[in-house]
């Protein structure tokens, strides 16, 4: 009945005809289902654990969000998310990853064989090579080192053609010293003397260097087509000799094969680049027959592992934004309960006795709105550094609790006050009710339109402190949160992976952007300056 009643209510009409607010009470219900969850299934885990009846994390659904699943590496570092991909050296240096974590097995098995001591099986080493659902193909040793090394031929065989980059650099440079010797033989008034001699060597010198770099370059060149291994250099070898006979030919060189050597360069770094991206391309259909991606089940979860990319130290970017998120709503419930239970029974009672009473709870909230808040914050995180509870969210539940309950507080007292003159608060002293009775029948339950909209405000404004906190390193010491998230991200930012701090940013954005218009809705609905 009294369920009906309150869904009648203008209040509540008002509320559920807030469009805005169901989408934001819909966004914060899909919050609160994955808190739930994740808290399920971290009691589930531990009852196993400690029973050892069953181990949870074998489980691919039921534990792919448990706390040890936000450390483990899923892939190589810096992994695009939604399936883009890299640039090509990126690229490769994530595929050359895998190839090392296969390498490592072929290290350990030979090891195994120099000494037997604490040598592990092969399924143990095959395990430890696992990243989450992603393992090694199941296949004999020497299939799997066969396929390794076909692998890394094509690893040679693109280093082979990065190595045409300096000899391009090289021809360059060159090119420019020969242009400007040329004009000081051209220039040169006295051909008898040692000087013209020391030039033409010089000249001759620089053309030895061009022609060595083309032929060097023409060996390994990507394709048969490269307009500068087709260079003729038979031209540049006569100029070279007369040079040295000191009888330099007149022009000193073909400046038409100068021209074609310096366009060849233009178009030739193109082709380069087009040959190592296709030795990249050769070599990831290789890398799936090692790492091949997991079917069923273990597929799809491990798609949505890396839906959003990995870290620097190849974790998933999903898991840990999403168990971030438990984080940020346990901070949120915990803290905006004691906050706004503590401060609306401290403002009622203050409100509503008067004299020492209100006198201490005044002194006390002024007290504490003189420091900064900021600053009050850092000092109380301090003071559990050293302590056993130092790595738990004890000092984050304890410092703002202490420092949130002023605005509840507050606002609670000035509302006690003008209820205590009301005639129904009368009425019940002429009764003879005594004070508590009337403070708890009467007071409270009628400011329980401000606790709402303190608890909506002191959630986010907990969410947003932890953040704070931890990324300087005062919050949570262990375990992830969206402030760690943000705060390991500074080195990818400077690289340009933004992919970390951009889902820390945007499930924090998401979660207080809700909150904000649901504490907005709240506020219209249930405070009775705004009900109409």
């Amino acid at each position: 009945m009294l369920s009906k009643r309150f869904k009648e209510s203008p209040s509540m009409r008002k509320l559920l005809s807030n469009r805005g607010a169901m989408i934001a009470m819909s966004i914060i219900s899909l919050y609160l289902m994955l808190f739930i969850w994740i808290v399920s299934m971290q009691i589930i885990a531990w009852v196993g654990d400690k029973t050892g009846s069953f181990d949870l994390t074998e489980r691919p659904v039921m534990g792919a969000l448990l706390p040890s699943r936000t450390l483990e590496r899923v892939g190589a570092s810096n992994q695009l998310g939604f399936g883009l991909t890299a640039e090509p050296s990126k690229r490769t240096e994530q595929v050359k990853f895998y190839f090392g974590q296969v390498e490592g097995i072929f290290k350990e098995i030979g090891q195994k064989h120099d000494s037997n001591e604490h040598a592990r099986s092969m399924e143990e080493i095959i395990k430890s090579t696992s990243l989450a659902e992603l393992q090694v193909a199941n296949r004999p040793v020497e299939e799997l080192r066969e396929i390794y090394n076909r692998g890394m031929a094509v690893f040679d065989a693109q280093d082979t053609l990065r190595k045409l980059r300096p000899k391009i650099v090289k021809i360059d440079i060159a090119l420019e010293k020969l242009i400007k010797l040329r004009q000081q033989v051209d220039n040169a008034e006295n051909r008898d003397d040692v000087a013209f001699e020391d030039l033409c060597e010089d000249t001759g010198y620089i053309l030895e260097d061009i022609i060595n770099h083309l032929d060097d370059y023409a060996q390994i060149a990507p394709t048969e087509n490269d307009p500068l291994a087709a260079i003729n250099t038979e031209p540049l070898v006569e100029a070279m000799d007369a040079l040295f006979e000191y009888e330099p030919l007149d022009p000193v060189f073909d400046q038409d094969l100068i021209n074609e050597i310096q366009g060849a360069i233009d178009t030739a770094g193109d082709g380069i680049d087009a040959a190592v991206n296709a030795k990249l391309a050769d070599i990831e259909p290789i890398l799936a027959e090692l790492y091949p991606m997991p079917a069923g089940i273990n597929g799809i979860i491990y798609k949505f592992r890396i839906m959003l990319g990995t870290d620097q130290q190849g974790r998933s970017i999903m898991l840990r934004a999403l168990y971030s998120a438990k984080i940020a709503i346990q901070v949120g419930l915990i803290v905006s309960f004691c906050a706004v239970l503590f401060g609306s029974i401290v403002g009622a009672a203050a409100g509503y006795f008067g004299g020492m009473i209100d006198h201490l709870v005044i002194w006390l909230y002024s007290t504490f709105s003189s420091i900064p808040y900021l600053v009050l914050l850092v000092v109380l995180s301090f003071m559990f550094t050293g302590s056993p509870l130092e790595k738990t969210l004890i000092p984050l539940y304890v410092a703002f609790s202490l420092t949130f309950w002023i605005g509840p507080c507050r606002v609670t007292r000035g509302e006690a006050l003008k209820l205590k003159s009301l005639d129904y608060v009368q009425a019940a002293q002429a009764l003879g009710a005594s004070k508590a009775r009337i403070l708890l029948k009467h007071i409270i339950p009628n400011t329980s339109h401000l606790m709402f909209i303190n608890s909506s405000l002191l959630f986010i404004g907990a969410i947003k402190g932890e953040v704070v906190l931890t990324f300087l390193g005062l919050g949570l010491k262990e375990g992830v949160s969206w402030g760690t998230m943000i705060s390991q991200s500074k080195p990818e930012v400077v690289s340009g992976f933004f992919w970390q701090i951009g889902a820390a940013t945007f499930f924090m954005f998401v979660l207080v952007l809700a909150f904000n218009i649901l504490t907005d809705a709240l506020q219209d609905a249930f405070d009775p300056k705004h009900v109409g």
